[in-house]
């Protein structure tokens, strides 16, 4: 769960280094309950040979997760060290490669993508940055069928502290135009945290 950031947010190069990945609020062994209901009732299976980008992918389980499910999997990440730390645990782990990369500067091709999964990206982005992130993932998903799936917190989340929080008129207003929204679901934010933050799952497609 880490990019480019806004807000009082840490360094995290340096959290990756010194903190234990499971001691940390987003650390989530198993695959995200809400992108695994989605997947089954839409019956996206690795047997279509899809490419999946697990992005900002810190403590990398969702990749794994995603990898184990036999989707041939990138997880990037803006951290060197949770990169590194992903590559040293995952080494002989098929299917899942993990690099560093930038969502606002990024080196993967134009179309690259069947499915992106952001599970803490783009809600510690700056305000200024949400247009370019929008039109990064544009960029490097399919057109028409590529598939974004977006975790982020939800305005009825009371903590003060955290990422920016946002609201469904806020979502749609965001993402509205470039893409077609199917759902914005009221959810959480599956963690070490209790009780778990609230949030909004989204599933949407690039037009």
């Amino acid at each position: 769960m880490s990019d480019s950031i806004g807000k009082d947010f840490p360094d995290w190069e340096t959290l990756y280094k010194n903190q234990r990945v499971e001691t940390m609020p987003w650390y989530n062994e198993n695959l995200d309950s809400d992108l695994q209901e989605e997947l089954d009732k839409r019956r996206i299976s690795a047997d279509e040979g899809k490419k999946f980008l697990d992005l900002g992918t810190g403590p990398a389980t969702q990749a794994i997760m995603l990898s184990k499910r036999g989707f041939t999997v990138v997880g990037s990440d803006l951290s060197e060290a949770a990169i590194n730390r992903a590559r040293t645990k995952y080494a002989n782990e098929p299917n899942v490669n993990f690099i560093v990369d930038d969502i606002l500067n990024t080196r993967f091709k134009d179309g690259e993508f069947d499915y992106i999964f952001d599970r803490g990206c783009f809600h510690v982005l700056s305000p200024s940055d949400r247009i370019k992130y929008i039109n990064k993932i544009q960029q490097i998903l399919k057109k028409q069928n590529g598939m974004l799936f977006l975790k982020c917190f939800s305005d009825k989340e009371p903590r003060q502290e955290g990422p920016y929080k946002f609201s469904q008129d806020e979502i749609r207003a965001l993402f509205g135009k470039p893409f077609k929204i199917h759902s914005i679901e009221e959810t959480v934010y599956q963690g070490t945290l209790d009780p778990l933050p609230k949030a909004l799952f989204v599933v949407m497609t690039n037009k």
